[in-house]
């Protein structure tokens, strides 16, 4: 799983899985849904995010795996 927020065009993406989707579909305004071809929601894109949400609240609780953050600036 890997989260991404997208300064530029204001948009978090949670990749629940690294497959390609098949199709998408607009669960809400905003809210895209990437889905499988046998129906599996692999990635969730939330268009506007800063808008929709306090992204400093974003936490990442008993998560079992290594969390990085990425702020994509060059080093």
């Amino acid at each position: 799983m890997n989260i991404a927020y997208f300064k530029d065009r204001d948009s978090l993406y949670l990749e629940l899985s690294p497959e390609d989707p098949a199709h998408t579909w607009e669960a809400h305004a905003g809210v895209v849904l990437n889905m499988s071809e046998d129906g599996r929601v692999v990635g969730i894109e939330i268009e506007h995010a800063s808008q929709q949400t306090d992204l400093r609240a974003l936490r990442v609780g008993d998560f079992p795996g290594e969390v990085v953050a990425v702020d994509g600036r060059a080093h």
